[in-house]
């Protein structure tokens, strides 16, 4: 095994890349990946790659790129999405700036994770810089639409057969921890309609937020601890989170309609029809034992598979050695209660581990945290020079290096 710990990153053009990153706005929803596409695309063929660049909506791209090797070895898929979560309300910097205070960069996506894909490119970049050959090749994908489920861009590329790998990595913030396996999630619209009235005399209608409000207390008093007992060795049960109850249209009226959006979370081995018909069954009960009139419909907005790998796989393995050379430490195996990429890959047969930059702190030893998603979401920029290190070894150690 070729060590790389003499080779350092180039770590001004680095912060460079990722401050241009994270000032491309790429929030999802709309998502609009474009400019966060053109910088990799550029970026990707200053460093010798074949690419394409693919879009499965209008204005909603993603960046394949292939670095050949020697020839006769192995190829090594490095993944990363290009949108971001919305930046919520109480931000105390702008999240946009990419601004760096001693040494973090604090911006939206900087860590979830716009690190990841400039991770990668460095990584790259340090190979090439110590004139190191590789013998397999490297395959990247940078990809739309992960936030809200990977369809239009992970999904999408390994449905078209765009994704031609032999093993691959998805780059997510994990922290000293090579994941194996991921949650899925159902997302679920559920309308409720009953009949308006005039305020003053409610009894002639039926109000429809106060039958969704018996589904919300039913869901969340019921059926959620009843789901308790599907254990999995490295992930939380399964959950539900209501996202969003509104209806009615008028203080003085009887509201007619409501609406429930649901996410709720499985774990390996259960089924999203399953899961959706157990939320059917649970509001039908309540409509069948209800005097009232009222009716309701579900809706499947979004639902994304569990995945899992084996942590004796050899990708695994791979992450873990490449980690503990770079960084003298160990990698533990662990997992994340959120939804990725990697089940696209997982289900088209490349064996796929999950792995990126970010180091835990005694202030979040939740093994589950990251600060996606969280006001003044930030990463360490020498934790990014630190993965993009240990992705250069890894495409050493898996791919071999040409003599």
């Amino acid at each position: 095994m070729s060590e790389l710990k003499s080779h350092t990153v180039d770590e001004a053009g680095l912060a460079a890349f990722l401050t241009a990153l994270v000032r491309a706005r790429s929030v999802n929803p709309p998502g609009h990946e474009g400019a966060v596409a053109a910088l990799m695309a550029e970026k990707l063929e200053a460093l010798g790659f074949d690419v394409t660049t693919v879009e499965a909506a209008p204005g909603r791209p993603s960046v394949v790129g292939r670095l050949a090797g020697t020839g006769n070895g192995p190829a090594l898929l490095f993944n990363g999405h290009m949108d971001t979560q919305p930046p919520g309300t109480q931000w105390t910097r702008d999240p946009f700036a990419a601004i760096v205070e001693d040494g973090v960069l604090y911006g939206q996506g900087a860590m979830d994770m716009k690190a990841g894909l400039t991770a990668i490119v460095f990584g790259v970049d340090t190979l090439q810089r110590a004139r190191r050959q590789l013998i397999g090749d490297v395959v990247v994908t940078a990809v739309a639409d992960e936030v809200c489920g990977g369809h239009l861009g992970t999904g999408y590329l390994a449905a078209e057969g765009l994704i031609q790998a032999d093993m691959a990595v998805v780059c997510e913030p994990t922290g000293d921890t090579v994941r194996v396996a991921h949650r899925g999630a159902l997302w679920l619209e559920i309308e409720v309609l009953g009949k308006s009235a005039h305020g003053g005399r409610p009894w002639l209608g039926v109000n429809a937020v106060s039958k969704a409000a018996r589904i919300v207390a039913a869901l969340e008093d019921e059926l959620m601890p009843s789901m308790q007992d599907r254990t999995h060795a490295l992930l939380p049960a399964p959950t539900i989170n209501i996202g969003s109850l509104h209806g009615g249209t008028k203080t003085n009226l009887v509201a007619d309609q409501a609406v429930i959006e649901i996410d709720r979370r499985m774990v390996p081995g259960e089924d999203a029809d399953a899961a959706e018909a157990e939320i059917f069954d649970l509001c039908e009960r309540l409509r069948a034992a209800d005097p009232d009139d009222w009716s309701f419909t579900i809706k499947r907005l979004m639902h994304v598979t569990p995945g899992e790998i084996d942590p004796e796989a050899a990708i695994v393995k791979a992450c873990q050695a490449a980690h503990q050379t770079v960084t003298g430490e160990n990698a533990v195996i662990g997992s994340t209660a959120g939804f990725e990429d990697a089940h696209f890959l997982l289900d088209i047969g490349i064996p796929t581990a999950m792995y990126g930059p970010y180091r835990r702190t005694e202030k979040n030893e939740d093994p589950h945290f990251t600060n996606s998603g969280m006001a003044d979401e930030a990463v360490h920029l020498g934790d990014v020079a630190r993965a993009a290190r240990i992705y250069a070894q890894l495409m050493i150690d898996t791919l071999g290096e040409a003599k």
